[in-house]
């Protein structure tokens, strides 16, 4: 039984390679039966399985190291966390754009799992750079 499907191909290209099909992907593609399209599929699917694996270990080391920055940052005189990443996004010339596109901006620079904006109070450190600006 088959599993691969032309519609996506291209899509789980990009996600397990981070681009799209080169021409000569396409070409032994169209040209190759459907035993080598499912061998081609299947790959794909195990480089995006290795690529998720290894995104994740990078958002989780970046993760300790922002946890890590913080306490530092504590230690040298922020009250809180809040304060902390208000001296962090300083110290890394966060402007008022930057702020604008909020807590996914902040994930963005530092590594982040996208989902690291509901574990630290960004939104509010932002939001009081953003007072301050103005």
């Amino acid at each position: 039984m088959y599993t691969f499907d032309e519609n996506i191909v291209s899509d789980l290209h990009k996600d397990a390679r981070g681009f799209r099909p080169t021409e000569y992907f396409w070409e032994e593609w169209t040209q190759c039966g459907d035993d080598t399209r499912q061998a081609m599929w299947d790959n794909l699917c195990k480089e995006l399985e290795e690529t998720m694996d290894r995104e994740r270990r990078l958002e989780a080391e970046a993760m300790i190291a922002l946890h890590q920055r913080i306490q530092g940052t504590m230690l040298l005189g922020a009250k809180d966390e809040v304060q902390a990443l208000k001296w962090i996004m300083e110290a890394e010339e966060f402007d008022d754009i930057d702020l604008r596109y909020g807590p996914s901006y902040f994930c963005y620079h530092f590594g982040l799992s996208y989902s690291a904006a509901k574990e630290l109070p960004i939104q509010e450190a932002m939001n009081q750079m953003l007072y301050e600006v103005v």
